[in-house]
């Protein structure tokens, strides 16, 4: 099939709206010839005719009603979009993509903040532990953890994620937790949210052999598929969860959770922020990575990835 001549499709919608050529010609600032020729050209190369032509009036085919019907429903469905896109250029509304367990745990609690320091940004937060597919999911910007992250974009590391052991200060001092060896006779709490596509005992098993922990078996506790679950359970004494650094932090710092031993496994892995190149010029997405850096910042500068300088 020829191409068809979008141009004359648009001159076809204008002249079948007022059935005049002379009318389509005066709105696009054309000669009634050049409207004429437009749409004579098109139907030459459609093979059908779209106007009846009287000496003073026009009247639309069969054929030419049923494209001018389906054109006016195309147009107003593109123009639609176009202002659909517009809007979403110049909106403060990011929709912002971001994993369970640091949305529970550490963005939540400090969304206060944000709307203190950014009162006409709006938020709308997606829990999501898949890999973003920002096209698909109509996501403008996501928090998403450097294991399970692979796809291209503008990429801001923002925390270190270091792995370590956290129970309840009451838990340790009843079981008087105070070697790695001590572990056998405690309940494990796990996450295998991050180790997906390995073993879900995975950290724990590296942590012991961190440790120099032999013959203790992380399995034999309690799995859950999020982190924060883990995290509730320790805190509620129910045993001891290997902890990330933002899932655990603000926990530790209220006297909710306390590290039993010092050993930290931290195999290079990182919280990001991460959104399409297109979008890293928007204001409310520099708004929202600008804050996101100065809290990781203010509240663990020793596990920052990020200074607000370094944006600059």
């Amino acid at each position: 099939m020829k191409s068809i001549p979008l141009a004359g499709l648009g001159t076809f919608a204008i002249a079948a709206r007022h059935l005049s050529f002379t009318k389509a010609a005066q709105e696009m600032h054309l000669t009634q010839g050049a409207v004429s020729q437009q749409i004579r050209q098109l139907e030459e190369r459609l093979g059908v005719t779209l106007f009846v032509r009287y000496h003073r009036r026009l009247e639309l085919t069969v054929a030419g009603v049923r494209l001018a019907v389906q054109l006016n429903h195309s147009f107003t469905e593109i123009s639609d979009l176009i202002l659909e896109l517009q809007e979403e250029e110049t909106s403060n509304i990011l929709t912002v993509s971001v994993m369970p367990s640091f949305a529970t745990k550490w963005l939540i609690p400090r969304l206060g903040s944000l709307q203190e320091a950014y009162p006409d940004l709006q938020l709308r937060i997606q829990a999501n532990d898949r890999e973003v597919n920002f096209q698909r999911d109509r996501i403008d910007v996501a928090i998403v953890h450097s294991h399970v992250h692979s796809s291209k974009g503008y990429i801001v590391p923002l925390m270190k994620d270091q792995v370590f052991p956290v129970c309840s200060p009451a838990f340790a001092k009843q079981r008087d937790l105070c070697e790695p060896s001590q572990l056998a006779q405690v309940p494990l709490l796990n996450d295998d949210s991050e180790w997906r596509f390995s073993s879900p005992y995975a950290e724990w098993e590296k942590w012991l052999l961190l440790a120099n922990t032999k013959g203790i078996k992380a399995s034999r506790g309690i799995s859950f598929n999020r982190g924060d679950l883990a995290v509730q359970a320790a805190i509620a004494g129910q045993g001891v969860a290997l902890g990330r650094t933002p899932l655990v932090m603000d926990d530790i710092q209220q006297g909710r959770l306390m590290r039993p031993f010092e050993q930290a496994l931290d195999e290079g892995h990182a919280y990001l922020f991460v959104c399409p190149e297109m979008q890293r010029q928007r204001e409310p997405v520099q708004q929202l990575l600008s804050w996101l850096v100065s809290e990781c910042c203010h509240y663990s500068p020793e596990d920052a990835l990020t200074t607000p300088d370094q944006l600059n």
